[in-house]
């Protein structure tokens, strides 16, 4: 790790902008989004037809909540190169990030089954984990590989510092993941992600989905409390609040499959009443619709996506 010439300019990089007060690296970011996202013409099509579709919106209203995600995603990518000052600034944690509802979480974990945290691609879900790991919660996450190898060594970094535990997708690392619940730790899941052929069909934002079901599986095996965990912007654009939703079980009646969709049903619905109420921060740029309806194998099955949960 950290051996290739692309990670030790990404340090470098992280050291300068780590130089800047907290207030000119927002007001960099926020103009550095829009003139980096506007340029890219696929996702910039792709986020706009999901704005419109996704809220029922008009052209020029999903325009204006697409320039604020753009600020949004300039302001996040430098926060994340920022990660180390926030770690070094702990004492001043409140400043950048707070916490509403803290004792939500403090009950479920003492129910100690360990907690499966529900969250999504919304607001600066890297400082999500960061923020909940510094206020000293036990954190771990089930994370993505990026394409670039130097960019997850640097997420890695940065997640070690602020004291995340962290397990990637797929083999034995879920092994660890599984281990991570029987010590009592939160285990977070970015459940938004788009399920693939094997995944739960869902109706997702006025759209039938395929939604993963990793979330669930892991509440019926440990049997632990799901919690909401979303982080948003704060109303004065200054740092962000860290929003803990009540906490809710995956409920066995007997039917593993019907139970499994039932719960995966329950964690879409919290996660668009987020998205919902704060447009602006979720990745519409995502191929979230990747997966056409007629190409997940359980679509044909009784249960309609539509139904409400």
């Amino acid at each position: 790790m950290g051996s290739t010439w692309q990670y030790k300019a990404l340090r470098m990089l992280s050291e300068g902008v780590c130089r800047l007060s907290y207030e000119h690296l927002l007001a960099l970011g926020k103009r550095l989004g829009p003139l980096v996202f506007n340029r890219l013409t696929k996702p910039r099509k792709r986020a706009l037809e999901q704005l419109m579709q996704g809220l029922n919106l008009q052209p020029d209203e999903a325009e204006r909540v697409l320039h604020a995600h753009f600020e949004n995603l300039g302001m996040m990518a430098l926060e994340i190169l920022y990660t180390p000052r926030l770690v070094a600034e702990r004492e001043h944690l409140e400043e950048y990030i707070t916490i509403d509802h803290p004792e939500r979480l403090r009950e479920a974990l003492a129910a100690g089954a360990g907690v499966i945290g529900l969250t999504a691609h919304i607001g600066n879900w890297e400082w999500l984990g960061a923020g909940l790991a510094l206020h000293g919660f036990p954190t771990t996450t089930i994370a993505k590989r990026q394409p670039n190898q130097a960019v997850t060594d640097l997420l890695n970094y940065f997640r070690s510092l602020a004291g995340i535990e962290v397990f990637h997708s797929g083999g034995s690392e879920i092994i660890a993941a599984a281990r991570a619940m029987k010590r009592k730790k939160i285990l977070g899941f970015l459940a938004d992600k788009d399920g693939g052929e094997s995944g739960v069909p869902v109706f997702f934002l006025n759209r039938v989905s395929s939604a993963v079901e990793g979330p669930a599986v892991f509440a019926r095996r440990f049997q632990a409390p799901i919690v909401p965990l979303f982080i948003r912007r704060r109303d004065d654009g200054y740092g962000h609040v860290i929003c803990i939703g009540e906490m809710f079980y995956y409920e066995d009646t007997g039917t593993v499959r019907d139970d499994l969709d039932r719960t995966t049903k329950v964690m879409t619905r919290i996660i668009e009443d987020f998205i919902r109420s704060y447009p602006a921060e979720w990745l519409w740029i995502q191929r979230r619709w990747w997966t056409a309806p007629e190409e997940i194998v359980r679509w044909q099955r009784e249960e309609d996506p539509h139904e409400t949960v």
